[in-house]
């Protein structure tokens, strides 16, 4: 075992703001068609914070994912500010994977969002001291209004928040981990695998990481398990800086904690491979930050081509999220599928409501744009299920104080058919027959083992039309025998006849 004493520790490690600015305007003057920088503000006392915009300058901007990528946290904790700076001498490389990100994404990163205390090696309020609308207190915080601006310029798909240690000694050292706050449960991508990703990538290039509440074998904390208190996971979720992208643009986070800059490099080398491809139950390469409504079976997703499309799509739909309605038909039957979508809670409260399909099939009836015979075809014999004596529509929503505003972007409306080669027979909204169009009509795909149906509703469509019934006939292409106990009891009885 090695003894440590006096300065066997190790004098401080981090690198001045002095040293920083003088390799960050290094690389800017080198790096022409790939980086800008930008002064994106000042902290209290006068000194800049610095942003990194890194992306092929000679392609085109409108179909690029973007990424911001931010130390909030240094502050003291300055391991997260060398490790930007590791991913963004990576990024200005030749690596093939750095030019096919810079070709495919903007990623934006500010090493140092609380330069004051990155001085001191304090934790400032930059990161914990926020409201959904900004900084809780501008006037005391300009460094954080400036990432705020930040946010809400760029939109971004993915928000990666660096955080570790403050680099006091040179033995100083931590514990890992991928997408995750110690303090905030909220602080983690909503695809797990996400993290499962960074992880594997860390241990490839020798470094372990932790698994926060799996590795302490602890549950969440929720409102209504203070009981268990002693016994949950300590997070809580709170209100944090990097929850601000999520909440108005349904942007994904993560927070992570990183000591050592190669880790922090491969770490995020493959979140930002994702944004290089198509992610499984996608149809476009990208981040998948595209769902904005769920049923649990069904989804609305945003509307585009591009990644600029999808962007504007996705904002606009999750800033009006409360007003949306999804449903579906209970019971779910095999070889039929039933998506209902309202858009405005008026259409919802006229167009969706009724006790059983019956009812509300007759109500329906008197929708001026509604074709109701095939409708009625699709319907007739549907059974009843476990939940009531006659089918029913079930439906989410609308929340409360929702508006009644027109989607101007476009909306995607994607059905999940539960196999993995199922072939569409049928497909109507309104009673009316979909194209096969990407733009204004449907597509389909395979992925998860499941068959993808998604149907693109334009912009002149969102804003003219707000009620879209779904009804889609297909062959499952596959066959699926239940368990039977009087099978099961033939077995036992043909394993005792050959004993």
């Amino acid at each position: 075992m090695t003894a440590h004493h006096g300065d066997a520790f190790g004098g401080p490690v981090w690198p001045s703001l002095a040293q920083l600015e003088v390799l960050l305007r290094a690389w800017d003057e080198a790096h022409p068609g790939s980086l800008a920088l930008q002064e994106i503000g000042r902290s209290l006392e006068g000194r800049p914070v610095w942003a990194l915009s890194i992306t092929d300058r000679a392609t085109a901007d409108e179909d690029k994912q973007h990424v911001l990528v931010t130390g909030l946290h240094s502050g003291v904790e300055r391991s997260g500010t060398t490790a930007i700076c590791a991913l963004c001498e990576w990024l200005l490389g030749d690596d093939p994977g750095a030019r096919e990100t810079r070709h495919c994404q903007q990623v934006v990163c500010v090493p140092v969002a609380d330069p004051d205390n990155y001085v001191r090696g304090r934790h400032g309020p930059g990161y914990t001291d926020w409201t959904p609308t900004g900084p809780a207190r501008p006037e005391q915080m300009p460094e954080a209004v400036a990432i705020r601006r930040l946010f809400d310029r760029l939109q971004p798909e993915v928000h990666a928040d660096v955080h570790g240690m403050s680099l006091g000694f040179a033995a100083y050292h931590m514990l890992e981990n991928s997408g995750a706050s110690y303090s905030n449960l909220a602080l983690q991508p909503y695809h797990r695998e996400v993290c499962d990703l960074m992880d594997q990538a860390a241990l490839a290039a020798g470094y372990c990481s932790d698994r926060p509440a799996a590795d302490d074998e602890l549950l969440y904390w929720g409102p209504e398990l203070n009981v268990l208190a002693d016994r949950l996971w300590r997070g809580r979720p709170r209100y944090y800086a990097a929850l601000y992208g999520y909440d108005h643009f349904h942007t994904m986070p993560l927070a992570s904690e990183i000591g050592w800059e190669e880790s922090g490099v491969a770490r995020h080398r493959a979140l930002l491979r994702l944004g290089n491809a198509v992610y499984p139950g996608e149809l476009y390469p990208g981040y998948p930050t595209r769902v904005v409504a769920a049923n649990n079976y069904h989804m609305v997703t945003a509307y585009g081509r591009t990644a600029a499309e999808r962007r504007r799509s996705r904002v606009e739909l999750w800033g009006r999220r409360a007003q949306i309605s999804l449903g579906m038909v209970d019971p779910n039957v095999e070889g039929r599928a039933v998506l209902l979508c309202a858009t405005r809670p008026s259409a919802a409260q006229r167009w969706l409501k009724g006790p059983d399909v019956p009812s509300w099939l007759a109500a329906l009836a008197a929708h001026p744009a509604v074709c109701i015979e095939p409708l009625q075809q699709f319907f007739s014999g549907w059974p009843a299920g476990q939940n009531g004596p006659l089918p029913m529509p079930y439906v989410f929503g609308p929340g409360q104080g929702a508006g009644e505003d027109a989607i101007r972007h476009g909306l995607c409306l994607r059905l999940r058919l539960f196999f993995p080669a199922a072939r569409i027979e049928e497909l109507l909204v309104n009673g009316r027959p979909v194209p096969a169009s990407e733009r204004d009509g449907f597509t389909t795909w395979q992925a998860r083992g499941m068959t993808f149906v998604q149907i693109a509703i334009p912009p002149e469509r969102s804003a003219a039309e707000d009620l879209f019934v779904v009804t889609c006939r297909y062959d499952p292409g596959v066959s699926r025998a239940r368990w039977s106990a009087v099978a099961a009891l033939a077995r036992v009885a043909s394993r005792a006849r050959s004993a």
